[in-house]
């Protein structure tokens, strides 16, 4: 079972921050989930809230700021404002895999040339997929982007997200940990998606996953997740 940290390591950094993307990748971890918005000026910034009172104690709004005015605007805990994905892919080079979620309320075109180009120039064709609970911009990335992996973010029991993955033919189906039973965990497999459960910090949760064989778990604690899978393993060697 594969460990992504969330928002890079939201448990011990703050979230979405470059410095806590540099300091997972600097202990190892290799597969991130990060959440990405547009600023006003059309470049895709790394942060999960729309409006930034809780992140960085401002009364800004990113879809209505620049990325130059995001990007001085200090993220709480940290000397640093909000990053581009630019910024938090060229500083994580041995990255091999990301997720990136598309936050949005509507199916915006503006996502679509700016992520072609940087897939293209850091060459992550095969290392992304392209996730979001927003099934017009999945749509829209479908018929713009279709070499591009799709992921479809199932948070409540409807709509059916297996369904709807298979209908956006989406190659992943991350689950809520709470809608992560071992029967639809395996039907989604059977249907050939690949089964990414979030947010998984309690080390028996990611047991429970580990023995229902979901493909990843999305954790704010990587390295911790990481010894525990390590763990589970040598358990299973052993016995």
């Amino acid at each position: 079972m594969k460990i992504y940290g969330h928002r890079g390591a939201k448990g011990v950094a703050m979230e979405n921050s470059l410095a806590g993307f540099q300091l997972a990748a600097s202990q190892g971890i290799d597969r991130f989930e990060l959440d990405v918005r547009l600023s006003s000026d059309g470049q895709l910034m790394v942060v999960h809230d729309e409006k930034l009172k809780r992140l960085a104690n401002s009364q800004l709004s990113v879809s209505k700021s620049s990325a130059q005015i995001l990007g001085s605007t200090t993220l709480k805990g940290t000397q640093q404002g909000i990053p581009t994905l630019e910024q938090v892919v060229a500083a994580c080079p041995n990255v091999v895999h990301w997720q990136f979620e598309i936050k949005t309320l509507s199916t915006n075109p503006g996502f679509l040339q700016p992520m072609a180009q940087l897939i293209e120039r850091f060459n992550l064709q095969e290392k992304v997929v392209i996730t979001s609970k927003h099934t017009g911009i999945l749509r829209a990335f479908k018929r713009s982007l279709p070499h591009i992996a799709r992921g479809y973010v199932q948070e409540w029991p409807l709509p059916n997200g297996l369904r709807t993955a298979l209908a956006l033919q989406c190659t992943h189906l991350c689950l809520n940990k709470s809608l992560a039973r071992p029967s639809y965990i395996q039907k989604a497999q059977r249907k050939g998606l690949n089964v990414s459960v979030w947010t998984v910090n309690d080390a028996d949760d990611m047991a429970r996953l580990y023995r229902y064989k979901a493909d990843s778990i999305i954790s704010d604690y990587p390295q911790a997740a990481r010894e525990v899978l390590t763990a589970l393993a040598h358990q299973d060697q052993s016995s």
